[in-house]
């Protein structure tokens, strides 16, 4: 806690993490800023009662880290957020939505407690997929319960390219949201289960479709278990390398779209733009290429739905007035702005940029 209190009160003030924060976009009079969110942590080791604002204001955030990206003296305001909802979770203080949504990930491998028998309904005939290989798919808790057209469109690739991977039937949630929420002793135990299941199938290679699953795997299990045996790729990342060296050969769509940023790999930005260009998709970048998150994650949709609902149309008004849709390649973004859009009644064309690329390469 130390070493967090002198890092914030490094802040010199400059409210910069003010305007790009998407919840104080969306809410009014500034009580709900990153600043506000951090200064905070002095109270929440003390176990002092927060006010309602102060409370929810540790909760109204996505941890997308555009704050942390403009902060002039660095300071780690997304760390401190996890910090202090760690904090509060040990004191019991946490919201009921999150400690349940946390339990549903360690009891059922899902946040929404899906049924694990139906986990991999989208799998098709047509689909050639291994028993065993060295190359694993894993489509995340999205993509298998709710956006099954990108599992497809990621195994059919692979399969054009002369891939057959695995799946891992024993696939588990990856556990971002516990990251988020500060659960970390919970999700080191459940990453050693999975890493050692990973590794028992003599797996050397795990494809993604979810920046989420990509970045805990590749990223927390190592800082909460150990190295991994195995890699972790981005399904955009091997389809760019794909096409650079021709074994997917893209065809024109005549399309613009606006991209809908991943926040966990905001910092590759390049590779779904150039797997775009390859399908001479252009490009008309949202929010004149500020980032904006979706509003969804970290358990600001289930806690804050209505200001979730809100930072989503963002995106939607945005890109209404430039493009045709948004292309996606984070399978929660769809699942989030899907709902957000219906509970508005708003109209929205999205497709997650694997699908957009099968549509090129394959036909289908």
């Amino acid at each position: 806690m130390y070493r967090f209190q002198e890092i914030i009160d490094s802040c010199i003030d400059c409210k910069k993490c003010w305007d790009v924060c998407p919840v104080n976009m969306v809410t009014d009079g500034n009580r709900f800023t990153p600043q506000g969110k951090i200064e905070s942590l002095a109270k929440i080791v003390a176990c002092e009662e927060l006010s309602k604002d102060e409370y929810d204001n540790i909760y109204l955030s996505t941890r997308c880290g555009a704050c942390d990206d403009v902060c002039p003296v660095d300071i780690p305001i997304t760390d401190i957020i996890q910090y202090e909802r760690q904090l509060l979770a040990q004191q019991g203080r946490e919201p009921a939505k999150t400690t349940a949504i946390s339990q549903n990930i360690i009891e059922h491998n899902s946040p929404g407690a899906k049924d694990p028998s139906k986990r991999f309904d989208w799998v098709t005939d047509d689909l050639d997929i291994a028993e065993s290989s060295e190359i694993a798919y894993m489509a995340g808790c999205w993509v298998s319960y709710s956006q099954p057209d990108i599992a497809r469109a990621t195994i059919r690739l692979l399969n054009h390219a002369g891939i057959r991977p695995m799946i891992l039937k024993d696939e588990k949630c990856c556990g971002l949201f516990l990251v988020d929420n500060g659960h970390l002793e919970q999700l080191a135990e459940h990453a050693r289960k999975f890493v050692d299941y990973i590794e028992s199938l003599g797996v050397k290679k795990v494809i993604a479709s979810c920046p989420g699953c990509y970045i805990v795997l590749g990223k927390e299990y190592p800082k909460l278990y150990r190295e991994l045996n195995f890699e972790v790729e981005h399904s955009l990342k091997v389809f760019k390398d794909m096409i650079a060296d021709g074994t997917l050969k893209p065809r024109k769509l005549d399309l613009a779209v606006s991209v809908r940023d991943a926040c966990p790999i905001r910092g590759s930005k390049d590779i779904p733009r150039s797997i775009l260009e390859s399908m001479g998709v252009e490009v008309k970048e949202l929010f004149e290429e500020k980032q904006v998150c979706c509003g969804g994650p970290a358990g600001l949709k289930p806690n804050f739905p209505e200001i979730a609902n809100n930072i989503a149309m963002l995106s939607v008004k945005d890109y209404k007035d430039k493009a045709d849709m948004l292309a996606s390649y984070c399978p929660f973004c769809m699942h989030h702005m899907e709902g957000a859009c219906k509970s508005k009644d708003e109209e929205m064309e999205m497709k997650d940029i694997s699908v957009l690329l099968a549509e090129s390469v394959l036909g289908k």
